[in-house]
């Protein structure tokens, strides 16, 4: 599961639908959801503080109590303590040793959605409006890769320079950076345009955050703000 900062969440509702397809179901005043044919089910929240992360994807765990100590005793912390939502179990956010929010959740069990690669180059490529990659501030890469591996077995492999690839093993992969604590996390969206889709995200009242940047060997890329202010990206061709 994603969940995304709308604090306008009827203008982001709308804005998602209008561009990606995506068909969301308001669940209470503040929070819309869509459960989509490819990809991760993608949450819309209002009533976020202002400065509050973009994005929390949150990882599924048996027992989320458990999880949450564990993430505590190698460095991490709570961010919000355990609750129980009808039909989605118990929840709960921790932070990890840098800072940044992720979910922990008993209703997503471990492995339970098939696993999408990053569409880079050959890689097999999602339909179009499919969460596909995920960016998550990390700091210090060593740790990250550390604190990842032995919590939740995630593996991790050297990209760039203040870039590493992080893999679940299950549901959506992405990235570390290191070089900006202010976007402590952003999903990326498929498209097979990129051109056309920040196009008409304009059109549909989003923000394009400059033009597309092609990337030989691996895809082109977008960025937008939907109309609630929340940093997007877009991969693609």
């Amino acid at each position: 599961m994603i969940v995304l900062s709308a604090n306008d969440l009827a203008a982001s509702s709308a804005f998602y639908s209008t561009v990606f397809g995506w068909q969301l179901h308001k669940l209470s005043p503040e929070l819309a959801t869509a459960a989509l044919t490819s990809g991760p089910v993608i949450t819309l929240r209002a009533n976020n503080p202002e400065g509050f992360q973009g994005m929390v994807p949150f990882i599924g765990t048996r027992n989320v109590a458990a999880t949450m100590d564990a993430v505590v005793h190698a460095g991490g912390g709570v961010e919000r303590a355990p609750w129980s939502v009808p039909m989605m179990g118990t929840l709960a956010r921790v932070t990890d040793p840098a800072g940044t929010i992720y979910g922990l959740a008993d209703a997503l069990p471990p492995g339970a959605m098939p696993r999408i690669p990053i569409p880079f180059g050959d890689a097999p490529k999602p339909p179009d409006g499919t969460v596909c990659s995920l960016e998550m501030h990390a700091g210090d890469l060593d740790v990250a890769a550390r604190f990842y591996g032995e919590q939740f077995g995630w593996g991790t492999q050297a990209m760039m320079p203040q870039f590493l690839t992080f893999d679940p093993g299950a549901g959506v992969a992405g990235v570390f950076q290191s070089h900006t604590p202010a976007l402590r996390g952003v999903a990326y969206v498929y498209s097979s345009n990129v051109s056309a889709a920040l196009a008409a995200i304009d059109a549909a009242g989003g923000k394009r955050l400059g033009d597309p940047m092609a990337m030989p060997g691996r895809a082109t890329f977008g960025y937008f703000t939907d109309p609630s202010g929340t940093t997007m990206g877009l991969i693609g061709g």
